[in-house]
């Protein structure tokens, strides 16, 4: 240790400028996400001990409603006491007065120190030195005091008791950041919580909305309107379908397309009639991802379309879906003979060709092609 007034020795010129590479190097460790509280606090306390070169320091935290600290961290201490031991807050402790004033406390020579007692912990340990220094950051109440112990040193100095600050402030920022990730963390779990009790609700409303439609239908003596409420029935199926999918994939905002679409279809199959089953269906699409806004609505048309197919069609459905310019569009062919020679979509009053019509948006559509000889209809989903 140098006197006031002369120049540093090598030596010490040396451990200090070791010192700022020790709290450089935490700097680096404790915004590395991947360290977790535990690893940050305790890794404080062993650059604590090698920056003051000393084997034993810890990391106090102060019980908010108690008059004492929790050793969470340290490094020298016999097995038990990180974890479990307890130094007390008052004024009458050197890491309490520190924490309590916010000034580094230094405390050279613990059995004749008259300012404060000396911690049973402390005693117990040989430890005859002490360095103590707040934890704080923001505006934050301070997490508690990080101290380094020696059985051997009385010389703790300025220099020593800026090196931990330096390394408790660096370690509040570490604390701050912890707390903030933590928090966003806990928020996108209530909001996953949320979002799954959200989709459970609206696929048992659509259940429920289901089951009454074709309670209705069987309790009607004309066709006609069995038809039209079975038909109402299905498309809910088809909306249930849609939105199952969107939360089977694990993303509320985007959903990789041949993914997608290969559960959808085994959604499908489980929808379909006996006689339907059999006939296979196809999907043919580039991988990409799409936002749920465009999926929703592409999924649905898809659906409308394949329900046609199999319903006035024959033989394999084949699905294909390929992106445009400015348009997602998709194809449904089969082996029937397709629409009537006069029909055209754009007029057709036919509500499941109005709701793909409606679900294309301005500047899409949909249109029959007649350059195959077998039934092939194209929908385009107008992109923005």
């Amino acid at each position: 240790m140098s006197v006031a007034g002369s120049e540093p020795s090598v030596a010490e010129f040396a451990m200090r400028l070791s010192q700022q590479k020790l709290v450089a190097e935490f700097g680096l460790f404790a915004m590395q996400q991947a360290n977790g509280l535990h690893d940050i606090l305790q890794e404080a306390s062993r650059v604590a001990a090698d920056g003051l070169q000393t084997r034993f320091a810890k990391v106090l935290q102060h019980q908010p409603g108690e008059a004492d600290f929790l050793v969470c961290a340290g490094v020298g201490w016999q097995p038990g006491v990180v974890g479990n031991a307890r130094i007390g807050g008052d004024l009458a402790s050197p890491a309490g007065y520190a924490f309590r004033t916010q000034r580094p406390v230094i405390s050279n020579h613990l059995s004749d120190e008259e300012r404060f007692r000396t911690p049973d912990l402390l005693a117990s340990h040989g430890i005859k030195s002490a360095l103590n220094v707040v934890i704080r950051g923001g505006d934050a109440p301070p997490f508690g005091v990080l101290e380094g112990d020696s059985t051997d040193r009385h010389d703790f100095g300025d220099h020593d008791s800026t090196f931990l600050q330096s390394l408790a402030n660096t370690l509040a920022a570490a604390l701050e950041m912890q707390a903030r990730q933590d928090a966003r963390d806990r928020l996108l779990q209530e909001k996953d919580l949320l979002m799954k009790e959200v989709h459970h609700r609206v696929e048992n409303s659509l259940q429920l909305v289901r089951s009454i439609l074709q309670l209705q239908a069987r309790a009607q003596t004309s066709g006609e309107i069995r038809v039209q409420l079975e038909e109402a029935a299905s498309r809910i199926s088809a909306i249930g379908a849609v939105h199952h999918r969107l939360h089977a994939g694990g993303s509320v905002e985007t959903a990789d397309v041949p993914s997608y679409f290969d559960g959808l279809m085994d959604d499908v199959r489980q929808l379909l009639p006996g006689d339907d089953t059999a006939r296979p269906i196809a999907i043919d699409s580039p991988q990409i991802t799409l936002p749920v806004s465009v999926i929703t609505p592409l999924g649905l048309i898809t659906m409308e379309l394949i329900t046609n197919s199999l319903k006035y069609g024959s033989g394999p459905v084949r699905v294909t879906i390929r992106p445009l310019e400015s348009a997602i569009e998709v194809a449904v062919a089969d082996d029937g003979q397709g629409f009537p020679a006069g029909f055209d979509p754009a007029q057709s009053r036919g509500l499941g060709m109005r709701l793909v019509r409606a679900l294309c948006k301005p500047g899409g559509g949909v249109e029959i092609d007649r350059s195959v000889p077998h039934a092939r209809v194209v929908a385009r989903l107008a992109l923005g």
